[in-house]
């Protein structure tokens, strides 16, 4: 009976050194870079927006989770709300003059569901003056998953502060900690 065991103990431990790999590689493949992601700088904030505020005043920062079943987790609409001094087509962030980013000047192509977003924060289209967009991306899972960042010109009728909007949907769970960031 004991030469049974003697045998079977190579077997047992390879067998568990593979159950400790697949625990780790589905590890992996559910949460690597599926975790919230903490919005606790100004550097975080520029690095999910593409943007440089240092010479732009950011007067609120609102943001709401969705459930997303194509990233298979959750989406963070994010949308930041800016003074803007100046005309933004001097501004390369808004007019990018090498061609990338979103040009929209007639307000034709506003995807249909920033609408809805919007008037849920109490921006009607009348109040939209200009519109246009960038890119960014970021890893979720093993992938790297590209997403669109709109701005809005408004005019000033929603909050008196307020002349653009940045409106992002950040395939990933992110916790923004206003406060620190403003």
């Amino acid at each position: 009976m004991m030469s049974i065991t003697k045998n079977h103990f190579p077997t047992i431990l390879i067998v568990c050194i593979l159950l400790v790999i697949l625990v780790i590689f589905l590890y992996f493949v559910f949460f690597f870079n599926k975790t919230t992601i903490q919005g606790d700088s100004m550097g975080k904030l520029t690095e999910l927006m593409r943007m440089d505020f240092s010479d732009v005043e950011i007067t609120d920062i609102q943001y709401k989770y969705v459930k997303d079943n194509a990233i298979r987790g959750t989406r963070t609409q994010i949308f930041v709300f800016l003074k803007e001094s100046g005309e933004l087509e001097s501004k390369e962030y808004y007019f990018d003059s090498s061609g990338g980013g979103i040009s929209d000047p007639n307000l034709e192509h506003i995807p249909p569901g920033n609408i809805a977003q919007l008037k849920e924060i109490g921006i009607e289209l009348h109040q939209i003056q200009k519109h246009g967009g960038n890119w960014n991306q970021i890893k979720v899972g093993f992938s790297t998953v590209p997403f669109e960042i709109h701005w809005y010109q408004i005019d000033e009728s929603h909050d008196g502060k307020s002349n653009v909007i940045l409106f992002a949907s950040v395939p990933r769970k992110i916790s923004m900690n206003v406060d620190k960031i403003i």
